[in-house]
C-alpha cells in the first residue's frame, strides 16, 4: 500500500438534522455545520489487525470560517523516518456538510514523517447513535511532494464519494447541518 492509502483517515461524519419549534424563519438562528468525533479503526499491518486511532472536531463559525482539529495514530505504518507508530495532527479550516457526510480539509500541523506535510483531506459519515455504524475514510494528502502544499480549501471540490468510507470499530462520530 501507498503512504497516500495507509494513511486516509476517513473521518466524514454525518448531518444529524435539526428543526426549531415554531419559530419564524427571519428569526431562526443560522445553522452553524459541525462534525466531531473519536474512535479506532481496524487496518492491516505488519503484525496483524491494529487499531488506528483518530479524533476531530470542526464548526464553522458564524463569519463562515472553519475552524477545528484532527489526529491520527496509526501503529501500522512506518512513515519515511522509520518511525511507529505514524502520527499526524491536521489544523481544519475547510468543510462541507452533505447529508450525513462531513468533507474536512487541512493542513499538517505536526507528524513524524516529513514526506507527508501537505494538505490532508477526509471524509466522515454520521450514521447514528451510539456510533457502531459509522463510517470515516482514511486520510488523503494533496501531492507526494513535501515541497508544495496544496490548498486545503479544496475540499469544497470534493464530494461525499470521493473517499472510500470504512465502518468504525469503536467510537462516535457526529454531523450537524
Amino acid at each position: 500500500m501507498t503512504a497516500k492509502s495507509i494513511l486516509r483517515v476517513g473521518l466524514m461524519t454525518a448531518l444529524a438534522a435539526g428543526t426549531f419549534a415554531a419559530v419564524p424563519a427571519a428569526s431562526a438562528p443560522a445553522a452553524r455545520e459541525s462534525a466531531n468525533g473519536h474512535g479506532t479503526l481496524l487496518v492491516t499491518g505488519s503484525t496483524g489487525l491494529v487499531r488506528r486511532q483518530f479524533s476531530f472536531n470542526a464548526e464553522r463559525r458564524a463569519d463562515g470560517t472553519v475552524t477545528g482539529h484532527a489526529t491520527l495514530i496509526n501503529p501500522a505504518f512506518t512513515g519515511a523516518n522509520g518511525h511507529s507508530p505514524y502520527q499526524l495532527d491536521v489544523d481544519i479550516s475547510c468543510m462541507h456538510v452533505v447529508g450525513n457526510i462531513a468533507i474536512m480539509g487541512g493542513t499538517t500541523k505536526r507528524t513524524n514523517d516529513p514526506s507527508l506535510v501537505d494538505a490532508v483531506f477526509f471524509t466522515v459519515q454520521d450514521n447514528g447513535e451510539p456510533g457502531t455504524n459509522d463510517k470515516i475514510s482514511r486520510a488523503f494528502f494533496w501531492d507526494d511532494d513535501p515541497h508544495t502544499q496544496g490548498p486545503a480549501s479544496a475540499c469544497m471540490d470534493t464530494g461525499p464519494n470521493d473517499f472510500p468510507l470504512e465502518q468504525i470499530e469503536s467510537g462516535n462520530v457526529q454531523v450537524r447541518g
